[in-house]
């Protein structure tokens, strides 16, 4: 198990995270930022929400603009998978570059507090243990669907997750 000390530990890479990881490294301070996985660098916006939604949209009004054959249609579709795709990916790496270019450290892995100060994280390399003077949490929330009579069982509410 590896022991490193940092002024500042960040959990989760999402918006916030990484804007407070690059201010805080930019002033010369020590900087951790924890994300679970690779595939969630930037958070919520940038890999199941805004910008992917976004994408296939645009994507799909071109489409329907096109016409064309189910074959043609399908392949159009196949594309903008595509796209998203890489879109995603190469946001996700522009956004490690801008957190560790700005000297902050990425550590891949899941955290757990410890103490007030201390925290265990467990990724791919085994399990490592992180003290930090401030830890912020970054986590985000959890999709919510309001108890309106209905929705819930709608095929017309989605969330970042559906």
């Amino acid at each position: 198990m590896q022991n490193a000390t940092y002024q500042n530990l960040i959990i989760g890479f999402g918006k916030a995270g990484k804007t407070l990881a690059g201010f805080l490294a930019k002033k010369g301070e020590s900087v951790a930022l924890v994300e679970r996985s690779k595939e969630r660098y930037g958070g919520t916006c940038i890999n199941v929400a805004c910008i992917p939604s976004k994408s296939l949209e645009y994507s799909a009004r071109l489409s329907a603009a096109a016409g064309g054959d189910f074959a043609a249609k399908a392949e159009r579709y196949r594309a903008a998978i595509a796209e998203k795709r890489r879109l995603t990916k190469m946001l996700r790496e522009k956004n490690y570059a801008k957190v560790t270019g700005a000297g902050a450290v990425v550590i891949d892995g899941e955290a757990s507090f410890v103490d007030a100060h201390t925290v265990r994280i467990v990724g791919a390399d085994g399990a490592q243990t992180v003290t930090a003077e401030r830890i912020f949490i970054n986590t985000g929330a959890l999709p919510f669907v309001p108890p309106i009579k209905g929705a819930a069982e709608s095929t017309h509410v989605y969330t970042s997750e559906t």
